[in-house]
């Protein structure tokens, strides 16, 4: 009777000693996990402090953007310097008879280079009518840079040297070569990326004729379908207008401007408001230009 007693209270010994084991280890499990928990806290706390701040600084870093640009009212009417371009590549023997339509690439690359160490202001055209219709200016020296007629080099030649130095620039383009793919235009595709990194593209109407000499009616569709195809397919509100080779009578100017809020032509001479926003003049960039000519002509139109 004895043994068995002991034995029974051996039993309850190891079994008293097994409750406990099994506590602290409930205890040491139930630590361990809010020690996890914690330190999953705080870690997500970090992650949305972290999230925040990033947010925050690119906020800022936006507004900063956004605030760099500080339009001022002039005394004395805001005249622009509006240059005007056409194809940018190495010129052909056979392209003789449009020599002076054409700018080499290394050329057009120290008059953008010049403007930029010069500390010229790139403007779209909504700047450009913001400056002539307020008299107003986001810096003392601004440049419109223009170019006619859609040509595919713009993308190859132009662009690549434009981004280069952060330059923003509008090419007026011919919608029907654009439309029906010719092979010397830009393509939509390739507009479409480029406007994505500050170039723009306004009308210069479908088919490029001479509208001094159209019909009311035809120099309406010229102007409205240019409008439109620009419009629909590059998602914008297209407000400027290049005449082709200049040309356009008092018809025009009042047909262009039931589409468009700017039109230039291939006068010489510095934009002013008093021009009439319909009739603006430009500089035209002669192949021959170094960029001390470029500058010269900006000052002296």
């Amino acid at each position: 009777m004895r043994r068995r007693r002991k034995r029974k209270s051996s039993y309850k010994v190891i079994l008293a000693l097994g409750f406990v084991f099994v506590g602290f280890c409930l205890l040491g499990a139930f630590a361990l996990s809010k020690a996890f928990l914690s330190e999953d806290k705080t870690a997500e706390k970090t992650t949305i402090s972290s999230s925040t701040a990033s947010t925050s600084t690119s906020t800022v870093q936006s507004e900063e953007k956004a605030e760099e640009v500080s339009w001022q009212k002039q005394d004395e009417p805001v005249r622009i310097p509006i240059l005007m371009y056409h194809a940018i590549h190495d010129m052909d023997p056979s392209e003789a008879a449009s020599a002076n339509l054409i700018v080499s690439p290394s050329v057009f690359e120290t008059h953008i280079k010049r403007l930029k160490e010069e500390g010229y202001y790139f403007l779209s055209p909504e700047e450009a009518y913001k400056a002539l219709t307020e008299n107003s200016l986001p810096s003392q020296k601004v440049v419109w840079l223009t170019f006619d007629d859609g040509n595919e080099d713009f993308y190859t030649q132009a662009y690549p040297i434009l981004k280069k130095y952060g330059a923003k620039a509008t090419n007026n383009v011919i919608t029907s070569f654009v439309e029906n793919g010719n092979a010397a235009n830009l393509t939509l595709e390739q507009m479409q990326e480029m406007k994505q990194n500050g170039m723009s593209f306004q009308a210069h109407t479908v088919t490029h004729p001479d509208l001094s000499v159209q019909t009311p009616e035809r120099q309406s569709s010229e102007m409205t379908g240019s409008k439109s195809f620009l419009d629909s397919n590059l998602s914008q509100d297209t407000i400027a207008l290049a005449y082709p080779s200049g040309r356009y009578n008092d018809t025009t100017l009042q047909t262009a401007g039931q589409s468009y809020k700017l039109a230039v032509t291939t006068n010489e001479g510095l934009a002013e408001y008093s021009d009439g926003l319909l009739s603006l003049d430009r500089v035209r960039v002669l192949p021959s230009m170094t960029a001390d000519d470029l500058l010269a002509s900006m000052r002296a139109s």
